[in-house]
């Protein structure tokens, strides 16, 4: 996480250390969660290595996948981390997964004592929205196709270990329509 965040070059290098003794490590097998439904999110972390997915559950029980997060990104039910009220999101490990964690109190706690990490927030904040907004327009401008390649393009070493269906859930399309498309680009 440090590293990632010393790659955006908004904090001195001795803003970044006084992260240090808040982070820790963790390791969430496949199928564990990093946080259910129903429970407040008091943490972000940074994927070392692996894949998580976040998902909700629809009216009729099946799961709508909302986010595939990869090694290099961050990952937060970031609706209920910002509001503590209990979320709605499942976060899970779809292949063993390493993280680096970082507690809400002591994130708040960073931004109370340095406006140097107030501004990395409001940023941080930013950068999120801008990925979600991006995810947003391309659901309304491109089509299934484009949005595999996507996915396949930036992802291509995790890509061929996540379930079908999965991928399927995330570009919002049939698991028989994906196996059309993954076929057309053979």
């Amino acid at each position: 996480m440090k590293k990632h965040f010393a790659s955006l070059n908004i904090l001195s290098p001795e803003e970044l250390n006084r992260i240090d003794p808040f982070l820790s490590q963790r390791k969430i097998k496949k199928g564990e969660f990093l946080i259910q439904s129903g429970n407040i999110c008091k943490e972000i972390a940074f994927i070392r290595s692996g894949v998580l997915r976040s998902y909700f559950i629809d009216g009729d029980g099946e799961e709508l996948i909302n986010c595939i997060t990869f090694e290099g990104e961050l990952m937060s039910a970031f609706s209920s981390f910002i509001t503590q009220v209990p979320t709605n999101e499942n976060i899970q490990a779809i292949l063993d997964t390493e993280i680096e964690v970082l507690q809400k109190t002591d994130l708040d706690y960073l931004y109370q004592t340095s406006a140097e990490w107030q501004k990395f927030g409001r940023i941080l904040t930013e950068m999120q929205y801008l990925k979600l907004e991006e995810r947003i327009i391309s659901f309304q401008k491109d089509d299934a196709t484009k949005r595999y390649m996507l996915l396949e393009k930036n992802n291509s070493e995790y890509v061929k270990h996540i379930p079908l269906h999965y991928i399927a859930s995330y570009l919002g399309i049939s698991t028989r329509h994906l196996t059309r498309i993954r076929k057309s680009l053979l």
